[in-house]
């Protein structure tokens, strides 16, 4: 048996699902001058992205450098296949005492629960989504 390997585009609407369905990510951003990951929970709601923080490296190179990435991904229970969500957009802090509530209310996981939390938005400027499937054929 030989294993092939299909490279599929996912639909933007599959791609959200994918994010409203996960609860931990990873930010990129830029930190002197260097990019940098970091694993951040998270909740996907109206297309946007928000997560808990602290005001320290990841809050502001988020909000300083013009650009992030967001990603998450996942593979299938039987590894036959696995995809992957990135976000580029522009990070804001939320202050808007509402907006927070909701969100708030919404987080599954909390990596910032207590003390001094800030959240931010990711406003999305380009949303893509890739899955990667493999299959077995006979080989003779």
């Amino acid at each position: 048996m030989t294993k092939r390997t299909w490279l599929m585009s996912l639909s933007d609407e599959t791609c959200s699902d994918r994010l409203a369905h996960s609860a931990i990510g990873r930010l990129g951003v830029v930190v002197g001058g260097k990019p940098e990951v970091f694993p951040v929970c998270y909740v996907y709601v109206d297309g946007r992205v928000y997560f808990p923080t602290n005001e320290g490296t990841k809050m502001h190179s988020a909000l300083e450098w013009p650009w992030v990435a967001f990603e998450v991904d996942g593979m299938e229970a039987d590894g036959s296949s696995a995809w992957s969500v990135m976000i580029t957009g522009q990070a804001e802090e939320v202050t808007n005492a509402t907006k927070i509530e909701r969100v708030t209310a919404m987080q599954t996981v909390a990596f910032r629960s207590h003390g001094s939390v800030r959240w931010i938005e990711i406003v999305p400027l380009k949303l893509t989504g890739r899955q990667i499937a493999t299959d077995q054929i006979a080989t003779e």
